[in-house]
């Protein structure tokens, strides 16, 4: 995998900084890095397309969500995605998998801080058909009660979602590592 540092003036810097601030407006941005990693996208573009043949060949929810973790993870999740066996000694309140969040806010929590930066992927997230999740999940439910057609992944609010739980790596491309420090306005920005 490559790490792309992203400069402050580009669109795609901006677009990412946008969602991040969304919720986390006291946060400094130091830098975002785009990961390119061909071996993670080629599993994760073919995981897309099963799950729309699945879904008889209509668009999969995609979603750009947060995680938060320590500087530690960042070569590992980089190189081979998120593992929830290793992500998940935080909680697993909906299930055992991988946890994303729609805001920033609500991942910060799980970031420790090293020397006063602390570090947020921004994941692309094929989250499909979810549904409500528990803490005893191992994947999602079953749709129909047979085992054999099942939700995609779990969520914790079904009508509002703003965690989603993915049981399946194939489902996840990280995609962008962001190092900021809580306090503050993003460096050379005018936001």
């Amino acid at each position: 995998f490559q790490l792309i540092q992203l400069s402050f003036s580009s669109e795609e810097f901006k677009e990412i900084q946008d969602l991040f601030l969304k919720k986390m407006t006291t946060a400094t941005i130091h830098k975002i890095e785009r990961i390119q990693n061909p071996s993670l996208w080629e599993v994760y573009q073919w995981q897309k397309e099963q799950m729309k043949k699945k879904n008889g060949g209509k668009d999969v929810d995609e979603q750009l969500l947060f995680h938060g973790t320590q500087k530690s993870l960042v070569d590992a999740i980089c190189s081979q995605n998120f593992d929830w066996r290793i992500c998940g000694v935080h909680g697993t309140a909906y299930g055992k998998g991988s946890y994303f969040a729609r805001d920033a806010s609500y991942s910060h929590s799980y970031t420790m801080c090293t020397s006063g930066h602390r570090i947020m992927f921004v994941a692309r997230v094929l989250v499909g058909e979810a549904t409500a999740g528990k803490t005893s999940y191992l994947r999602p439910p079953s749709k129909d009660g047979n085992d054999t057609t099942f939700y995609d992944s779990c969520v914790d609010n079904k009508y509002n979602p703003s965690i989603f739980i993915i049981f399946e790596k194939h489902q996840i491309y990280p995609e962008y590592v962001i190092e900021y420090s809580k306090y503050g306005r993003t460096r050379g920005m005018n936001v």
